[in-house]
């Protein structure tokens, strides 16, 4: 039931941002809006609700991978930033191939949704690798 309500809390915290940028500010172009709105939809969906659904899912698992990090000594993590440094130059080097050489789909914001989502669990994956990395070393 508390996940439940974290993922419907998520998503009207979403909906309000969403919407009232698109309502009150300049910020999204309004015109292409009406003219395109079930793309606009798909973007909101893809890039927005499904990414905040998944943090609300995964919320004790990201507090462990968190606290994995925060108890790295500081010799530790440097080669951690590199890896990590290396995960997301690779994720956004093929997000911005994607939209550089395909037209915006529905598959490309599919895809390129799930190259972010995949960059933020090896994020979270390397957490924890690291972590057992250094408990091994102590033994």
């Amino acid at each position: 039931m508390k996940q439940l309500v974290a993922i419907i809390a998520y998503y009207m915290f979403g909906y309000l941002i969403f919407w009232t940028l698109l309502h009150e500010t300049d910020f999204f172009p309004k015109i292409w809006v009406r003219e395109n709105f079930s793309i606009a939809i798909y973007i909101w969906v893809f890039f927005f609700i499904i990414p905040l659904i998944l943090i609300a899912l995964g919320n004790d698992y990201i507090k462990d991978r968190i606290s994995d990090f925060k108890s790295l000594k500081q010799s530790t993590r440097w080669p951690l930033y590199l890896l990590l440094f290396g995960v997301w130059d690779l994720m956004i080097g093929f997000a911005y191939l994607l939209f550089s050489y395909f037209e915006i789909s529905q598959t490309t914001m599919i895809i390129a949704n799930a190259l972010f989502i995949s960059g933020t669990i090896l994020t979270f994956i390397s957490f924890s690798v690291a972590k057992k990395l250094e408990l091994s070393k102590e033994e």
